[in-house]
Parts: structure tokens; sequence; C-alpha cells
């Protein structure tokens, strides 16, 4: 009994000797869930911004292996060769449509007989369904490049009366389906692969 009494004591003393534990404010749960809102955005935006930049990455891609293949056109026949009679009429493999929200297509296309036999002669395919219509536009010295009717105007770089023969390839998806074409531009008058922006 004694004991017991004892460590009723002990306890007793060690409870009022210890200092008393406080809960959090509600500015510094406020202040928490402030900086966890902010946090959750940025990477939000990060993902989607990635996400965008996977998707799109395919365009780039097959533009370069156009411009590649239409310069060895053009060392071999002395011309470059055109996938399409007109801008905005064919985008290989989908037709006279744009593609919209991130479907996508193998890159052949039954109906478009021109267009295949023109991939097929520059060499150009890929073994992955495409979500990027393509086409590719030829024209001669003194000849302006047409404007394209997803971009508005012809895009930077491209002269308003070329010296010599030319071609533009674009890559035109409505990547998010919002309404608004995402287009590509590889022209034999520069390097870059040319974008209008839409990001």
């Amino acid at each position: 009994m004694e004991q017991l009494a004892r460590l009723l004591l002990i306890g007793s003393a060690m409870r009022n000797g210890c200092p008393k534990q406080r809960g959090y404010t509600l500015v510094e749960l406020m202040i928490v869930v402030a900086i966890i809102g902010v946090l959750a955005t940025l990477a939000t935006y990060g993902v989607r911004k990635y996400i965008l930049a996977a998707k799109t990455s395919e365009g780039v891609e097959m533009l370069r292996a156009i411009k590649e293949a239409e310069e060895l056109y053009r060392q071999e026949t002395f011309q470059y060769l055109p996938t399409s009679t007109g801008v905005g009429t064919s985008y290989f493999p989908w037709g006279a449509t744009v593609p919209k929200g991130g479907s996508k297509m193998n890159f052949a296309c039954s109906t478009c007989i021109e267009p295949q036999a023109a991939f097929s002669s520059l060499n150009v395919t890929t073994n992955h369904p495409v979500q990027f219509g393509y086409e590719v536009i030829t024209g001669v010295a003194g000849t302006a490049p047409v404007a394209h009717p997803e971009w508005g105007t012809p895009a930077a770089g491209m002269p308003a009366s070329p010296g010599d023969i030319w071609y533009v390839a674009y890559a035109t998806a409505d990547i998010d389906g919002d309404g608004e074409a995402l287009v590509y531009a590889g022209t034999s008058f520069t390097t870059e692969i040319l974008s209008n922006n839409k990001n």
C-alpha cells in the first residue's frame, strides 16, 4: 500500500511539473493550407506543361524527318516533293479535317493516295500512330508561300518572293480539343522548326 501511495505521488508530481502542450492556432493551420495549395498549383502546372511537351514532340520530330527527306530528294531530283496541292486541304493521314483532342491514327490513309505515295517516296514513315496531320507544300522561285488557315499568315522567316525553289512542311493538330490548332512548320528557308506559339 505504501508503494502505491508513493507511485501516485510521483505520477502527480510529474504531471504538475511538465509544461502544458498546446495545439496549433487557426492562423498557423491556414498558413500550412495556403502553402500546400501553392505547391499543388505549381505541381499541376508543371505536369500539364510536361504532358503538352510530350504530346507535341511527335510533330517536331516528324517535321525534322520530313525536312531531311526533302533535302535528300532535292539532291537527287533538283526539286522538292509536295504531298498536298494546297495549304490546309489534306492533313495526312487525317484528310481535310484538323486532328482534334489528341486522337491518334496510323500513318497511312486508304483514301489519301497522293500523300501516301509522296511520303513513301520521301521514305518518311513511322510505326506509331500519329496525332498530327502533315502536309508539304512546294513552290518555285518568285512565288510566295500561302498562309496556313490555322496560322493566319506565313510563318516568320518565309520570304514574300523566294529566290529559289522552296517547301513548307506543316504539322497541325488541336491537341487539347479547344478549337485552336497547334501548328509547327519546317521550311527550306530556315533550319528551325517554327510554331504558331499556342502553349
